[in-house]
């Protein structure tokens, strides 16, 4: 009997236009595409498609295939229809035993559905065929097909039998559809693909893929067979190192090497019970790694650094050490000059620790100006508890980790700070530097400062936990000092946890002591200079503090000085023969160091009204600050200069609000005041300004102007005022009564609550100074004022 299928062989890609019928009952197909040429069973079980296959599913018999836009779809419009789909002949159909039918197709024609004609029994559409352009070379088909064949080859699921077909197959359109059909490629792409009406451009966007694809299998069993090869040396260094440890055995060799002798360490160490007990653990898996085949993996290795770690930690309560309190104070004072109240706090330990024969140590927290000594304090404190000092550079910290260390789990995980540190010292007793602690900050890892808080929280530090360590750790037998050149940076709940020791500039006196007795003989041990070679004078000294320097600290003084020894070394090279030694006074210093680089402010002419002078602190000293007001007819405006801060503005505002309160009892006309706009300048204007210590000068200028009575000759002032005419405390007494010295001014008016912060001062401060204590802005104001000046008989404006 002749078969009834027509179109059986797989080469065909589109038949006759007269074969194609003007309208086909419709399959819509589920997640399913057929490509011409390719042969497809589908499942049946839709009741309008079960009708059309009891009916019409004979071999030979031709239906239109379209793939749903949707598979959730059940009543099939033709917008839920792609547009491009296939005519397909039917080769078989097969019940299925749980109901509907298999129905084996193979994609004949492309075609286009240009309108649904009928739904019931099954769905029925006018079609039309679409054709192809056949506009490839015989020599971009074998290209073609050169690509399909290493695509096959390069998959290690596709059997040898598929490259047999793809080199019999002489039609590139249907090579190009079966290689689309069993695609990885969206139903969206395929669907563009089957559009194209070009052949060349088909085998293009086709060939395209298979680069990637054949790119990304040669990639893929680049990786499974470098996984082998290291699997297989893995198992093989295992083998060769089970042999050498037996032939080492035979010949009475046995050694464990390093393992051994880690593990003889640690057996040997004293160690807490808490940590006796992590460490076997450790030690059981490590050697079950090392006698496996996972020896010498990255988990072994991550073990045997933390095994190191804990071996080189210090766990052992520190020996008493013989304290000489005689020896530490002597020792104290060879390295620093004043810095009495931190000496004065190290020795109470001391003597404490003397006492108990162990103490639990306090935490200094430095705070002072850059260049005064911070860092190499806690160098002398070191050498005169005998203990070894360990640094924590905590400037630019963002990452909490830092301090408490990466959890073992991560790659490349390593302890934090305070462990490494005091890994380093290899006693847990040692002196602790946290430098520029003010300067850590959070991030997204984390707030280092929050982490600190365990560290230096007295009460808990002896707990504290290491993220690599995993262990409780006793810190409390460190001395920590921690340094900052602001406390305004500082979390609060921090700052509660310290012992706070400001560091305030040094004095003149102070520098010139520092300069003979430290940095000059450093420098010229440095520059190997004999005793007397090079000599600098006191005057010489003087003048660079004075006018080559501005600076709370010696850093300044120290480099002016090595630049002159540095001249004094070139002198000597260029003249061998001049036996005589360099001496530097105060000319030879504008000689070598340029003209003077700072102006110190010095007593002016105030008998002008209107003009006063307050007390400065500024982060490198204390400063005298003239304070200019000026009236002029106006609607009693006042108006600031000088760049001034919204504190000092505030004061300001406060100095005229009592001042027009007070008028009468000031001697002021009150309506002066209102038809007079005022101006208040303070000279440097490019300096920021602010603080509310200016309030009292404030106020005493703005009164002479309006009394016409300038103020008393060679007097300065500094303190807070209130509305109620109180003279309240400030900060900085000792760089501000500095400040008045240095301007050559010797009475100050003071605040009455800054007398203890005055009496404190070392007598050379003191000394030819005459400061006067107020509580009252009243008081202070009439002691201010002399009687108008003959010089000023009529003047309304200073």
């Amino acid at each position: 009997m002749e078969s009834v299928i027509r179109y059986a062989d797989q080469k065909i890609t589109e038949i006759k236009t007269e074969d194609v019928p003007f309208e086909a009952p419709i399959i819509p197909l589920r997640n399913a595409l057929v490509f011409p040429g390719v042969i497809l069973p589908i499942f049946v079980g839709r009741a309008g498609t079960l009708e059309l296959v009891e009916q019409l599913g004979k071999p030979g018999a031709l239906v239109a295939l379209f793939t749903q836009k949707s598979a959730d779809v059940e009543q099939i419009e033709q917008k839920d229809l792609y547009s491009t789909g296939v005519l397909a002949e039917i080769h078989k159909v097969m019940p299925m035993s749980e109901g509907g039918y298999q129905v084996l197709l193979q994609g004949i024609q492309k075609i286009e559905l240009n309108r649904i004609t009928g739904e019931e029994p099954y769905l029925t559409g006018r079609i039309s065929a679409l054709g192809e352009i056949k506009d490839y070379s015989d020599e971009q088909f074998q290209e073609f097909k050169a690509h399909v064949l290493g695509y096959v080859e390069s998959h290690p699921g596709i059997p040898d039998e598929i490259a047999t077909f793809v080199r019999k197959l002489s039609n590139p359109s249907a090579l190009a559809n079966q290689v689309l059909f069993f695609s990885q490629k969206p139903a969206e792409e395929k669907i563009q693909a089957l559009r194209i009406s070009s052949i060349k451009e088909k085998l293009e966007t086709v060939q395209s893929y298979l680069v990637e694809e054949t790119q990304r299998l040669k990639m893929e069993n680049e990786v499974r067979k470098k996984v082998e090869q290291d699997t297989s040396k893995m198992q093989r260094e295992f083998y060769l190192r089970k042999q050498l440890e037996t032939i080492r055995k035979e010949l009475g060799e046995e050694d464990g090497g390093d393992d051994d002798e880690l593990e003889n360490q640690l057996r040997e160490k004293w160690l807490p019970e808490e940590v006796r007990k992590q460490v076997n653990k450790e030690l059981s898996r490590y050697r079950r790694l090392q006698d496996g085949p996972q020896s010498g993996t990255m988990e072994s290795g991550q073990i045997r650094n933390w095994l190191e770690l804990v071996n080189d930690l210090p766990w052992e309560d520190p020996e008493p050490r013989p304290i000489d309190l005689e020896k530490s104070s002597a020792a104290l004072e060879e390295d620093h000059e004043g810095l009495e109240e931190v000496k004065k706090r190290i020795l109470e330990h001391l003597a404490v620790e003397k006492q108990t024969g162990g103490f639990r140590a306090p935490i200094l927290c430095l705070v002072g100006p850059p260049g005064v000594g911070k860092t190499s304090l806690a160098r002398s404190v070191a050498r005169s508890m005998e203990r070894p000092l360990v640094r924590a550079a905590l400037g630019g910290v963002r990452d909490e980790a830092e301090i408490r260390g990466h959890r073992r789990t991560y790659v490349g995980a390593l302890p934090g700070k305070i462990l490494a540190a005091m890994k380093k010292a290899r006693t847990r007793d040692p002196v602790f530097l946290l430098d520029e602690i003010d300067k850590t900050g959070a991030s997204y890892h984390g707030d280092p400062s929050a982490a600190l808080l365990e560290v230096l929280d007295p009460e808990q530090n002896s707990h504290f936990e290491d993220h690599y360590l995993g262990l409780s750790y006793d810190l409390s037998r460190a001395l920590f000092i921690c340094t900052a050149n602001s406390l305004e940076t500082i979390p609060a709940p921090l700052l509660d946890r310290m012992e706070v020791v400001t560091l305030s500039g040094y004095t003149l006196a102070e520098k010139e002591a520092i300069a003979k007795k430290h940095l000059l003989p450093k420098i010229l041990t440095d520059l190997k200079l004999q005793d007397g070679k090079v000599q600098i004078q006191d005057e010489a000294i003087r003048r660079v503090i004075e006018n080559h320097t501005r600076e709370a600290g010696v850093r300044t003084l120290k480099r002016k000085l090595e630049s002159l020894a540095r001249k004094a070394v070139l002198k000597i090279h260029e003249n061998p023969q001049d036996e005589s030694s360099q001496v530097f006074g105060r000319d030879e210093v504008q000689e070598h160091l340029g003209r003077d680089r700072f102006i110190r402010d010095i007593k002016e002419d105030t008998r002008a009204p209107g003009v006063a002078i307050g007390l400065a602190w500024t982060p490198v000293g204390g400063d005298i600050l003239y304070i200019e007001a000026t009236g002029y007819e106006g609607k009693g405006e006042l108006r600031l200069s000088g760049q001034l801060g919204d504190v000092m503005k505030e004061s300001a505002l406060a100095a005229l609000s009592f001042l027009k309160a007070h008028a009468k009892e000031l001697g002021i006309d009150p309506q002066s005041l209102k038809h007079k706009d005022l101006h208040v300048h303070i000279p440097s204007g490019a300096t920021p300004k602010d603080g509310p210590s200016a309030g009292v000068t404030l106020l005493t200028a703005l009164t002479s102007l309006f009394t016409n009575r300038p103020l008393k000759d060679d007097l300065a002032m500094t303190g807070e005022i209130s509305l109620r005419g109180r003279v309240l405390p400030v900060g900085g007494i000792k760089e501000k009564v500095l400040a008045a010295r240095t301007a050559g001014i010797s009475n100050v008016f003071l605040p009455e609550k800054n007398r203890p912060d005055y009496e404190e001062l070392p007598e050379h401060v003191r000394e030819g100074l005459n400061a006067r204590f107020y509580s009252s802005m009243m008081d202070l104001v009439q002691n201010a004022l002399q009687e108008p000046s003959p010089e000023f008989p009529d003047r309304e404006g200073w």
